[in-house]
């Protein structure tokens, strides 16, 4: 694969408007492989490049034509993680003393897959020195916080306009557990445990998938992170879904090659935003109030 990716501060995110009319706004925050020009640490690139989900903004970008609204970032999530919370910070990656409360979470001190990502795909270290707080803080400000702010401003509009938002956070995961050796679903939906969303939202994903003959799973292994926590708003009307697609679903894991099932997930995709479009807009009950 290509390494020489690279891209100033300003190459953070893009924006794929809707060609029709629609509440939807989907966000692919971890496929970015445009590397900061600070972003040099001694690992292997390809320890480094396995750590996006790859080509996730390949598989939702015909979903565009039936109205979605597309945020994509530009950069990896190695370098900065948007679906971390600002202080998931490993201390012990640090040169001194971070300004403000850090509380780190356990998951992310085990994958080294904090705010700042600490361990390659094969959990080596990714550095060997110690990272200077303010290139930390640096990342935050230029890559991090424009990323959400782009995404609230999308959500916002969506709602301002429709009374309602629908986000849709997309990734991808490995076929198999790292670590324990487990077989992933071919599809898993998060919603932070039944806190994020519509119910008919979530059949309405889950039934487009199940309709591809494909095994949908809610909340195992993953229920979402900081896209949901920061986003999801039910009482006032954003409701917000992760979805984790397993990769040999669209590529070669071994190669991370596209394959012919790239297809099928664009039309998952696209059918979720045209179904999306005939949804009732107004708020649930409970929403309401």
């Amino acid at each position: 694969m290509p390494s020489s990716f690279h891209a100033g501060k300003e190459a953070v995110f893009r924006v794929v408007p809707g060609e029709v009319p629609n509440p939807l706004v989907i966000d692919v925050s971890r496929s970015g492989t445009r590397y900061p020009p600070d972003f040099l640490p001694p690992a292997p690139f390809d320890i480094l490049h396995t750590k996006i989900s790859p080509h996730v903004d390949r598989v939702v970008l015909p979903s565009a034509t039936e109205g979605a609204t597309i945020l994509i970032a530009e950069f990896p999530p190695s370098y900065v993680d948007p679906n971390r919370p600002i202080d998931d910070i490993d201390p012990e990656v640090l040169d001194g003393e971070w300004p403000s409360p850090i509380h780190p979470l356990k998951a992310s001190l085990q994958s080294g897959s904090g705010l700042i990502h600490t361990l390659g795909s094969n959990y080596e270290p990714l550095y060997k020195q110690k990272l200077a707080v303010g290139a930390g803080q640096r990342r935050i400000g230029d890559y991090y916080n424009p990323y959400h702010e782009a995404l609230a401003d999308l959500i916002e509009k969506k709602r301002l306009q429709y009374g309602v938002a629908f986000q849709l956070s997309c990734h991808s995961m490995s076929s198999v557990g790292p670590r324990d050796g487990v077989q992933r679903p071919q599809i898993c939906l998060g919603d932070l445990d039944g806190t994020t969303a519509r119910v008919d939202y979530l059949e309405l994903v889950a039934n487009v998938f199940r309709e591809h003959g494909l095994e949908v799973a809610l909340n195992k292994p993953f229920r979402g992170n900081e896209l949901l926590r920061r986003h999801a708003s039910p009482s006032t009307g954003i409701y917000s879904l992760q979805v984790e697609m397993r990769r040999d679903l669209y590529i070669v894991e071994e190669t991370r090659v596209l394959h012919d099932g790239l297809r099928m997930l664009q039309n998952c995709f696209s059918r979720i935003a045209a179904a999306v479009r005939t949804m009732p807009q107004q708020r649930s009950a409970a929403a309401a109030g």
